[in-house]
């Protein structure tokens, strides 16, 4: 066998082999790219101490059907030790039907003590779902987050402004606004007496 037929015996082997590892390399990676990426972290509340446990798609594509490992612990109040009404009954243990991409759902976590009184240290949860990859094959996938809020122990509590005016108004905070607020009321009240004496 001469060079030429060597060569191209080579290259008939070769071209073959390289265009399906270039084919396989990019399916792999429209592969990842579509898969979905189902996390459950907890994430501080827009008011108060209250604490919002998050599911959310950070993936590419949609995941249906998603069952968890174990209940969700949500409503689990506290700050400073746990409430008394905290109920396993009350954990989310539902099948989600599906989860686009990008897409979040957030529930009461509850507060502090009240969620660490459930999760302790840290709570290992799994989500598992399906999803179709990119030639609309059905898959299985499983994702797994810790549930961990030891990180927001020193996090303080800033209410939002609403929340701020309506507590000085109140009078939930002494402020000048409930000191103002207070000494009109009395005012009134002393106006509407003598009004009353007049007649």
């Amino acid at each position: 066998m001469d060079s030429t037929s060597t060569l191209q015996l080579i290259f008939y082997v070769v071209s073959p082999l390289a265009t399906f590892l270039a084919v396989a390399t990019a399916y792999l990676a429209l592969s990842k790219q579509s898969r979905p990426l189902v996390l459950v972290y907890y994430e501080p509340a827009d008011f108060g101490s209250a604490i919002d446990i998050v599911i959310c798609n950070h993936g590419n594509g949609a995941a249906r059907n998603i069952k968890f490992s174990e209940p969700i612990p949500v409503h689990c109040w506290g700050i400073e030790k746990p409430s008394d009404d905290i109920s396993e009954d009350d954990f989310m243990s539902f099948i989600i039907p599906v989860l686009a991409p990008g897409k979040e759902l957030r529930y009461d976590g509850g507060q502090y003590a009240g969620i660490t009184s459930i999760i302790g240290d840290g709570k290992e949860i799994s989500a598992k779902y399906k999803y179709k990859s990119p030639l609309k094959i059905q898959k299985e996938g499983i994702d797994v987050s810790i549930l961990d809020i030891r990180h927001m122990k020193r996090m303080s509590a800033r209410h939002s402004v609403r929340q701020n005016l309506s507590d000085a108004m109140t009078g939930t905070n002494d402020t000048i606004f409930a000191r103002i607020n207070k000494t009109l009321t009395t005012i009134n009240q002393s106006l509407q007496a003598i009004s009353k004496s007049k007649k």
